[in-house]
């Protein structure tokens, strides 16, 4: 397994990948690396559709060190399922999280200068209705993203307060 140059950190996220084959996790952050697991595709429970969830340790040129791959209980009784334990690489543009902080950072610290919100202009949607485009990259608990909130222009910053709850926003 090939971690050497990853970043560091420690957030959550799952797929958005909609091969029915699910999403290939590689051995290396490469495309002609050899594909060691797969994410399972999203999956039926209770009339809704969700994804897997990993946890995502690091990253490097636009791919995702994850492990604990585990498809979630939601609600159907049958209890969480790990699929893989990890680590491997996925492409950064399959995955999402919920973000429940407005701020997009120009570096991945708290008190890194403010490049923009994700808030709407009239106040009517937040940082948890932002479309993530693209996660390029992570770093402690902050990850960077291209994002945008319906009509508005996407826009590309480090974010944090990451959630992997696919049914409500975390605390």
């Amino acid at each position: 397994m090939d971690t050497s140059g990853a970043t560091a950190c420690a957030i959550a996220g799952w797929s958005s990948d909609s091969d029915p084959a699910g999403l290939n996790v590689r051995a290396a952050p490469r495309l002609d690396a050899a594909v060691i697991a797969r994410v399972p595709p999203p999956e039926q429970q209770d009339g809704d559709s969700y994804a897997a969830e990993f946890r995502i340790m690091g990253s490097r040129d636009g791919w995702l060190l994850v492990r604990d791959v585990r498809v979630v209980d939601y609600g159907s009784g049958k209890g969480d399922r790990l699929v893989f334990a990890g680590p491997g690489w996925v492409f950064g543009d399959k995955v999402r999280f919920t973000i429940n902080r407005p701020e997009l950072r120009r570096a991945p610290k708290a008190d890194g200068a403010i490049s923009a919100k994700l808030q709407s202009r009239d106040g009517s949607s937040g940082p948890d209705s932002a479309i993530i485009d693209h996660v390029h990259s992570c770093s402690g608990t902050y990850a960077e993203v291209t994002a945008h909130l319906t009509g508005e222009p996407p826009r590309r910053g480090w974010v944090t307060g990451i959630c992997s709850n696919q049914v409500t926003t975390c605390p």
